[in-house]
């Protein structure tokens, strides 16, 4: 069945999603390290980091599920071939990505016991520093390499929009999913045919 936008609920998972991730990648990214980790606030900012982090996972998780099962508009085209092909993987690499940069942060918070810190309120403290920690080295890398991909598919957007004008940002909004059904050309509505004209008999006058 051809359709001309996305679920609903695919919908407003990717607007919120897209703002939601780069609000925690730049809490994650700028705010955090301008924290030293003997700072009470460190605690807080961990903490929203951290909560936005593992609600980007469900939500990324609910959103796979969503796309995966429900009808989606026929793929969308650059015009070349090469761009429609760097496209799809670019958009692969962001699914890849997200579910990297959860992983590694879900991996620091083990290794250096910030469960237990942030959410449990132990009283324990904060490791001197994280950067001695490989998956926080990789989250940082992970975390650069999708503002890149962010970008990308920010300028792809815009590209479709106002260069191509083939409306592309209504695929992604809220309106009608499937085409109204088309009528044959020529054929008028029932309710708007012209209805039978009785004529009056003529009677010839001799």
């Amino acid at each position: 069945m051809i359709v001309a936008r996305y679920h609903p609920v695919l919908v407003a998972l990717h607007w919120f999603l897209g703002a939601f991730l780069l609000l925690d990648l730049y809490l994650g990214t700028f705010l955090l390290k301008t924290i030293p980790n003997t700072s009470p606030d460190k605690l807080e900012a961990l903490w929203a980091h951290m909560t936005g982090g593992l609600f980007i996972l469900v939500l990324m998780s609910l959103r796979f599920v969503v796309r995966s099962t429900s009808t989606k508009p026929s793929p969308a085209t650059a015009g070349n071939a090469l761009l429609d092909r760097v496209a799809k993987i670019s958009h692969i690499g962001l699914y890849v990505l997200v579910f990297l940069m959860v992983a590694t942060g879900i991996a620091t918070a083990v290794i250096g016991n910030l469960f237990t810190i942030v959410f449990a309120h132990s009283g324990a403290n904060l490791p001197a520093t994280f950067d001695d920690i490989p998956s926080r080295i990789l989250h940082g890398y992970i975390a650069k390499a999708l503002f890149a991909l962010i970008a990308l598919h920010i300028i792809a957007a815009l590209y479709h929009q106002f260069v191509r004008r083939d409306g592309l940002f209504d695929r992604m909004w809220f309106g009608r999913r499937f085409p109204a059904p088309r009528r044959d050309a020529g054929s008028a509505p029932r309710a708007l045919a012209s209805p039978p004209v009785d004529r009056p008999i003529q009677e010839t006058v001799r």
